[in-house]
């Protein structure tokens, strides 16, 4: 973060009075803390030669304050830029401004949709994979038995467990 110097001191004037003003950070921290100090000097809390140690004292104090608070604005303008990106960012993956799920024309929407449909690919693929092994062991059956029958409903025509079902649930869905 660069820090300029007008955000600690900015239209700094001296008046007829020798007062100092500005409109900087460091400018209105040091009016207040001038104050203080005046009322103590006036009040005879603080002598003539405790003046100056005091005063020097206080405009490094006032410098330090100064730059800290300069600092964490900028910071806290930093973290509000990044902040609002991110809920820019997080609209974007999600399609969604309140916490609700994403919807399916958002990033997360469609890695969604994308991930459910490779699942019913990954199954898809693997029921077929069974039925090739099936077919083929019945394709070996027929060809060394002999035997002449040719319907994929003579391995086991019905139930659950009937390759006709087998078939049908091979196909893909959606």
């Amino acid at each position: 973060m660069t820090l300029a110097i007008t955000n600690l001191t900015n239209n700094a004037t001296l008046s007829a009075a020798n007062l100092v003003t500005g409109d900087g950070v460091f400018d209105d921290l040091m009016e207040t803390a001038q104050l203080h100090l005046d009322a103590q000097f006036n009040l005879n809390r603080i002598n003539a030669t405790d003046y100056a140690k005091v005063y020097l004292g206080l405009i490094q104090s006032v410098l330090t304050a100064s730059v800290g608070y300069a600092l964490g604005v900028e910071k806290g303008n930093a973290e509000s830029t990044l902040l609002f990106q991110k809920e820019v960012t997080e609209f974007a993956q999600t399609g969604q401004s309140t916490k609700t799920a994403p919807t399916s024309g958002s990033i997360l929407g469609a890695q969604a949709l994308l991930t459910a449909e490779q699942a019913k690919g990954f199954k898809w693929n693997a029921d077929q994979k069974y039925l090739k092994t099936i077919l083929d062991a019945w394709a070996i059956n027929i060809s060394t038995a002999g035997v002449a029958a040719t319907g994929v409903d003579a391995i086991k025509e019905t139930g659950v467990a009937s390759v006709n079902v087998k078939i049908a649930n091979a196909e893909p869905t959606g």
